[in-house]
């Protein structure tokens, strides 16, 4: 696309023009104040409902109405930070531990319905082996830990996700990086858990805090999980209730119920 460039003396030329006009306008109103009388009422009836719309508050109203422009600048502000990080796949900054692995961007394409058999609740995401998409490795978003491939076709992987009964993870939590392991199914003796949480099960009698982070400890050659992934936070603590080692229950890093933009981790070098 080409753009006129305008000289300075056009530009000083029009500001000219502008200002003369404005000079004949205010003498004309000056000397013959009846020939702008209908430009002035064509003013007052637009702009007369808003002055006295305004006039009418109170201090009262007007302090309510700018703490409610603040607060939905602050929603604003929230939902486009979530829209950056939701659609922001190719920022995603792999940790050390990811070593001989890159990231794959991907995109979820369809979702196991909700009759699929308990361990097969799988979504779908858009690369396959013609990409470098093996099995068995880690999947990813800007939040933490989504899951693991479960099967690759060609041009199209299934991705085994956390809250799946039987999946595994073993982890790191607190500030001295306890050793743990999560999963979505919790001892019986815990009796049922809110929807969507995880189990954290430390190994030993290491204390367990509300707030605790939970990243992954890694799997051998990082197969199928890297090593300090987000899992989740510790938002409730079990009583003792006889079960083996300590236990709470987690809020995931990752939503799975507005999951997009994932990352697969695939041999570096590939395709």
């Amino acid at each position: 696309m080409v753009t006129e460039r305008r000289s300075p003396a056009r530009i000083k030329r029009a500001v000219a023009g502008l200002v003369a006009l404005t000079m004949v306008v205010l003498l004309i109103d000056l000397t013959k104040p009846t020939w702008t009388e209908p430009i002035r009422s064509a003013a007052a009836s637009v702009f007369a409902p808003a002055q006295q719309a305004v006039r009418g508050w109170s201090q009262d109203d007007l302090d309510e109405a700018r703490a409610q422009r603040d607060a939905q600048a602050v929603e604003i502000e929230l939902l486009r930070s979530q829209i950056e990080a939701a659609s922001g796949d190719d920022q995603i900054d792999l940790p050390d531990s990811a070593g001989q692995w890159q990231g794959l961007r991907a995109r979820v394409i369809a979702v196991s319905p909700p009759t699929a058999p308990a361990g097969e609740q799988v979504v779908t995401i858009n690369v396959g082996s013609r990409d470098g998409v093996v099995a068995d490795r880690s999947v990813l978003n800007t939040f933490g830990l989504v899951g693991r491939v479960l099967r690759v076709n060609e041009s199209s992987a299934d991705v085994l996700l956390l809250d799946n009964p039987g999946v595994v993870v073993g982890v790191r939590f607190g500030t001295d990086g306890v050793l743990g392991a999560v999963s979505a199914q919790a001892p019986p003796e815990l009796g049922p858990r809110p929807a969507g949480t995880l189990t954290l099960t430390g190994i030993g009698e290491a204390p367990i805090t509300v707030g605790d982070k939970v990243r992954t400890l890694g799997s051998p050659d990082g197969s199928p999980f890297v090593a300090d992934i987000a899992v989740g936070t510790v938002t409730e603590v079990d009583e003792d209730s006889g079960q083996l080692g300590r236990t709470a229950i987690i809020a995931p890093a990752v939503d799975n119920a507005t999951l997009d933009a994932v990352v697969v981790l695939i041999e570096r070098g590939g395709p």
